[in-house]
């Protein structure tokens, strides 16, 4: 069958054949179909889309629950359940310390501390990493085997860091053989290379630098540490200048949250500075640390009597703090905890507030200190 052309003229004339409509409504009603129209179809823009997120979360879900390290199961009393391995996530930031994950979060977020149970016959090595923006260590710490040389350890425990996933920099540790000494497990020797890259570091570099390796090597319990540039001893700084041994000071210090503003994790930090005694780290708590270090203690949280008693203290918190289920107020106890450890306790009770339990923490029982901050990988024992 032969196709018609159509010209413009033809157009024209078919056209005005057709018959003519007419609206009979006003400006003013047209005006309004259109808006509520628009409304209509930026509605269906916004929510269709939503609806459709939504229910395939909730289906994978549904799907997946039982998997999920974070599902709630029955535990017969015959059986042992099998925890698996946890690796600290990432969560996403938030604008104040005290609302770092909302409500509906708190069943996926992991704890801040390694507790000496939940290494089921491992050991910890603790490295102190400086951040991305090079501003302060973080110590992290990592499962290693039991028994292995301590040398051997900590090369584990560097190599399983992803500095990337974490927002860290392993630029001023890598290449650098940190090891005890023969004589004593108490000093321990650095060596690096002529081409290491501290070298050519400004004085900032530097210092991170010497305090990586100190965080690092106070945790494995040493006391003095001895430098050498590959066979010579000692290291030459640009801006520190030869330096051949320094003695790691026996400083204490409180703990802050430390976020990096990015999508990386909640970290709890130790303060660079030293502080004279317990009740006056809980005093700093309260208050931002100074760059990204932020408060361990939230708003609307009093403590109202601390006592010590030997290696045990106890905290009691007013009757009106606001001890809620947030993450904040788990990581601000876990945060005196650590605050407790540099300072020689071995046990905290928390009391008060109105609470019996914040996390796995009961309240009027004594909790052993950690044995370590900022686990990127625990195996919990069984129970």
């Amino acid at each position: 069958m032969k196709k018609f052309r159509w010209n413009d003229e033809c157009l024209e004339h078919t056209l005005q054949q057709m018959p003519m409509i007419k609206d009979h409504r006003s400006k003013e009603e047209i005006y309004q179909q259109l808006i509520k129209a628009r409304k209509t179809a930026r509605w269906k823009a916004w929510f269709l889309p939503s609806l459709i997120s939504v229910v395939a979360a909730v289906s994978v879900v549904a799907i997946y629950a039982p998997s999920l390290p974070f599902t709630q199961r029955p535990e017969k009393s015959s059986e042992k359940l099998d925890r698996h391995m946890i690796t600290l996530q990432a969560e996403q930031p938030a604008k104040e310390s005290q609302t770092l994950l909302s409500a509906r979060e708190h069943d996926s977020f992991l704890s801040r501390i390694v507790t000496k149970d939940a290494l089921n016959d491992q050991d910890i090595v603790v490295v102190g990493i400086p951040d991305q923006q090079s501003q302060i260590i973080i110590p992290i710490s990592v499962p290693v085997k039991k028994y292995e040389q301590a040398a051997e350890q900590l090369k584990m425990a560097k190599s399983q860091i992803d500095e990337q996933k974490w927002g860290l920099s392993k630029r001023l540790l890598n290449g650098v053989t940190i090891v005890p000494s023969r004589e004593s497990n108490r000093v321990w020797l650095v060596r690096v290379s002529k081409q290491h890259p501290v070298f050519s570091e400004g004085s900032m570099g530097e210092s991170l630098f010497l305090a990586s390796v100190e965080e690092t090597i106070r945790w494995m319990g040493g006391k003095k540490v001895r430098f050498f540039t590959e066979k010579k001893e000692g290291m030459a700084f640009h801006h520190k200048g030869y330096i051949k041994e320094v003695e790691i000071p026996n400083k204490k210090r409180a703990y802050y949250l430390y976020w990096s503003g990015s999508t990386h994790s909640v970290f709890l930090v130790p303060s660079p500075q030293h502080v004279s005694t317990f009740l006056e780290a809980l005093k700093q708590m309260k208050k931002d640390g100074g760059g990204p270090l932020r408060s361990t203690v939230p708003k609307g949280v009093r403590i109202k009597k601390v006592s010590v008693q030997n290696d045990h203290v106890v905290i009691q918190f007013t009757e009106d703090s606001k001890l809620n289920g947030l993450p904040s107020i788990q990581w601000m106890m876990e945060a005196i905890l650590l605050t407790a450890k540099e300072f020689g306790f071995r046990t905290v009770t928390f009391k008060g507030g109105g609470v019996k339990q914040i996390g796995p923490y009961m309240f009027g029982k004594k909790i052993a200190v950690p044995v370590g901050p900022n686990p990127i990988t625990v195996y919990a024992s069984a129970q």
